[in-house]
């Protein structure tokens, strides 16, 4: 896949053998692309419903995207606890970033049009330092991040169709 080319090329500076970053990715990619489709039918609901009824599916996809966001900062705490040499206090911090800064996201304050551009913002700043991770050798392993970035977008697309749908 291009993906596991691309992530290969971002943690080894090189290319890898299709066989090493293929690794068992089928399971999690399904689980991922299913995980993201409660977003992109809510984004399509918003883009085919009245403005009237658009708010339920608007407030599903703000909680859905506060609770994505925690769910990489527990992939983030999974990835720093199972180094050998045990995790740091900077990289714990980091894995707990996700979760404090998405923790506004889930109280019901405010509304779509600054919940899903934040959380939009998050989801990309977190990919970047994942794959930043990854290249230093201190983050997921490549594979993960061969099923993280095609998410990262399908989510991000999720939130683009959505707000389009509300602004017409």
């Amino acid at each position: 896949m291009a993906y596991d080319a691309f992530v290969a090329d971002a943690k080894t500076g090189g290319s890898v053998s299709s066989l090493q970053t293929q690794t068992n990715t089928g399971a999690a990619m399904l689980l991922a692309y299913l995980a993201a489709a409660p977003l992109i039918a809510a984004a399509l609901m918003i883009v085919i419903s009245q403005a009237y009824n658009a708010q339920p599916y608007a407030g599903f996809m703000g909680l859905y995207g506060a609770v994505v966001i925690i769910f990489f900062g527990g992939v983030r705490w999974g990835v720093v606890v199972m180094k050998p040499e045990g995790p740091t206090m900077r990289s714990l911090l980091g894995a707990t970033a996700p979760l404090l800064l998405a923790f506004p996201l889930l109280l019901p304050l405010g509304g779509a049009l600054w919940k899903f551009p934040a959380i939009m913002a998050l989801t990309g700043v977190l990919l970047v330092d994942d794959l930043n991770a990854t290249r230093r050798g201190s983050g997921a392993p490549a594979w993960y991040l061969s099923v993280r970035l095609p998410l990262t977008v399908l989510i991000e697309l999720a939130f683009v169709i959505a707000l389009a749908g509300m602004m017409r």
